[in-house]
């Protein structure tokens, strides 16, 4: 039993006491006992009691506590204000054998706390999650417990013993607290009750009719969520208040595991969106419904930027700085930091795109911070969030690997880049797919020191514009006349059909992609 632990414990229950002689110490105590006449204060790790004629010469120097209770003397207290051992006098009228009897109980719960304690921090340090803890805590309690964050999503539910309940019984299936059980905690102020209270909070709920302990789950001095038991199946003990308590630092420990709880922690509706990604198979009307209770309206449409940790790594900032500044460029958004990539979801109208001032904004601070972004085609579904993640993520991984001159990479300009990459993970001679003729290009501009690769290049990005292209080149346009007269005879191609502009086209992204050009 830890000393401070049981001085806390007397006090809340109306005990004021005052210290005299050495404050420093805290020991732990196993054994309380009544001072007699033939009985010393010797054991640093047993609490003696005695009365004001019992106590000891001030000049022991035995590391020892005295409790006293009953009436004292200024010159008793002020004896002992410089001994080596400690009185601790009580100002109430208490009888030594109720007062032992007091001890003892304090001394009974705080061992069962204790012993319970060990047994749920040998849980957490065992590496079987959240869930796991979560079911050995009610195991010692005799009841069931719920984590849930703070978009009401439960995070864990206590396997076994299910309330004879149907509101429980729905939300045990829908994984989220109803509306109806989001209205009662705004109702009863219940979030800011529990801030307030210092401890677990006993609340009795009208809505199931029962008793419930409810605390505050923090990482870092920030609330991500909270911890509450239902007084289902044992009655609440004395000191359940306390241990629960206790049992909810334990949650908030577990949690900091998980890195989308500890770069997220305290950020409104988050978790919805590293929720969408983990678990493409998700029911997402059950998601919609809970944005919208709590105040999102998602539009008809939807974009994904992200900035995946290659998208960061030259950039001197931490990625959380990185995001408190993408979140107000992006104002009114979801974001999340998951799998250490700072992702967006844009929600947007059907005609509604990308607005310019938005990208530029975007644009001029990833520039300015060596920093890269994707963003992926639009999509209608939530379920298909997952796949479109991908998409904004695997176009800053392409523009990296061609080392486009931008910060910002749509997934638009690159998706076919990621169909040669899935190519050549399956057949590595992407090489043998060059359209002929461009080959004999490239090989001639080799062989002579030519840059007909380059002419082509333009060619093809603009057809039908030679003024544009010989501008491009800084050429004249008879030059550029010159030159295309050389390609269509060493290619052995007109560029007369756009089947033949595809052709090359894609020829023209496999050298790209080998970097050939």
């Amino acid at each position: 039993m830890e000393y401070l632990q049981l001085l806390d414990r007397l006090q809340k229950s109306g005990y004021q006491y005052h210290i005299y002689g050495n404050k420093q110490l805290n020991p732990e105590l196993f054994h309380v006992r009544i001072l007699t006449d033939s009985q010393h204060a010797r054991t640093a790790s047993t609490l003696y009691l005695a009365p004001a004629q019992l106590l000891p010469d001030p000049g022991i120097s035995q590391p020892v506590i005295i409790f006293s209770a009953g009436q004292r003397t200024d010159t008793q207290a002020e004896a002992y204000a410089d001994s080596q051992f400690q009185i601790v006098f009580f100002n109430t009228e208490i009888t030594e054998g109720a007062f032992l009897n007091l001890l003892l109980d304090c001394l009974t719960e705080i061992q069962q706390i204790s012993a319970g304690m060990h047994l749920l921090v040998n849980a957490l340090f065992s590496g079987n999650g959240l869930q796991y803890l979560v079911d050995t805590a009610s195991g010692l309690f005799g009841n069931p417990i719920y984590v849930i964050d703070l978009q009401h999503k439960y995070l864990a539910i206590s396997a076994g013993i299910v309330p004879d309940n149907i509101f429980f019984q729905e939300e045990h299936s829908a994984g989220y607290i109803s509306t109806a059980g989001i209205q009662y905690i705004l109702k009863h102020r219940l979030d800011e009750k529990i801030r307030q209270c210092g401890n677990a909070l006993y609340h009795y709920n009208e809505l199931v009719e029962k008793s419930m302990l409810i605390d505050v789950i923090e990482i870092q001095g920030i609330e991500v969520g909270h911890v509450m038991m239902l007084e289902c199946e044992q009655t609440f003990r004395d000191f359940e208040q306390e241990f629960f308590h206790r049992f909810s630092k334990l949650i908030s420990m577990e949690l900091q595991k998980d890195t989308t709880f500890k770069r997220n922690k305290g950020v409104m509706y988050s978790y919805f969106l590293a929720d969408l990604i983990r678990h493409p198979a998700k029911n997402t009307q059950d998601i919609r419904k809970r944005l919208k209770t709590m105040g999102y309206q998602l539009k008809e449409t939807f974009y994904i930027i992200a900035i995946p940790s290659l998208g960061y790594s030259s950039s001197d900032l931490k990625v959380e700085v990185i995001l408190e500044r993408l979140r107000y460029i992006l104002s009114g958004n979801i974001y999340v930091i998951y799998e250490n990539t700072i992702v967006f979801l844009l929600s947007r109208d059907m005609n509604q795109h990308l607005s310019g001032y938005e990208m530029q904004q975007l644009e001029t601070y990833l520039f300015a911070n060596d920093l890269k972004a994707g963003v992926s085609n639009f999509f209608q579904n939530l379920e298909d969030t997952p796949r479109f993640y991908e998409q904004a993520v695997s176009s800053v991984l392409l523009g990296l690997k061609l080392n486009a001159p931008a910060s910002i990479y749509y997934y638009k300009d690159y998706y076919l880049y990621q169909m040669l990459e899935s190519y050549e993970k399956e057949n590595s001679k992407i090489r043998y797919l060059i359209q002929p003729g461009l080959m004999k290009l490239y090989l001639y501009d080799k062989e002579h020191g030519t840059d007909f690769i380059n002419t082509m290049t333009e060619f093809l990005k603009h057809p039908g514009q030679p003024s544009t292209i010989a501008q491009n080149l800084h050429i004249h346009k008879n030059t550029l006349l010159y030159r295309m007269g050389k390609v269509k005879q060493i290619t052995g191609c007109e560029f007369l059909e756009g089947e033949e502009y595809m052709n090359y086209n894609l020829s023209m992204m496999i050298m790209k992609y080998l970097h050939m050009i």
